[in-house]
């Protein structure tokens, strides 16, 4: 089976619970090579250096650094604009490789941890690609 890189933007709320998922998962299937979280008081961080896992306050140095050695980008901010950001980024770079998981798979997947609680939604007007 091939190992899955991925590349994770913000440590929040669900992007924390993600990390931890991620975290605990056979090394061999998946790694977390980065994370871009600006917040340095998030308390996960100190478990990501412990991990020797690099936090890039910004992502776009995280890009550079891996490029289409990522290949999943999970952005947990689920702001419109730093998504637009990434595939303007992606495709500055003609990074084909790397894939930004859309909100609504952010969503489902939220859906399939165990003892998930509802995602408040009413911010997000929309939840598509």
């Amino acid at each position: 089976m091939r190992k899955i890189t991925i590349l994770m933007i913000g440590l929040g709320r669900i992007g924390g619970k993600f990390y931890e998922q991620f975290s605990n998962m056979n090394p061999e299937h998946v790694e977390i090579i980065g994370v871009s979280e600006p917040n340095m008081n998030n308390p996960l961080l100190k478990n990501v250096e412990q991990r020797g896992i690099p936090n890039f306050p910004d992502f776009e140095e995280a890009l550079d650094k891996y490029g289409e050695n990522i290949d999943i980008i999970m952005d947990t901010s689920n702001r419109s604009d730093l998504k637009q950001a990434i595939r303007q980024k992606l495709q500055d770079t003609n990074n084909k490789h790397s894939v930004l998981v859309p909100m609504v798979v952010d969503y489902l997947m939220w859906y399939l941890l165990p003892g998930s609680e509802a995602i408040p939604q009413s911010h997000h007007g929309d939840i598509g690609y």
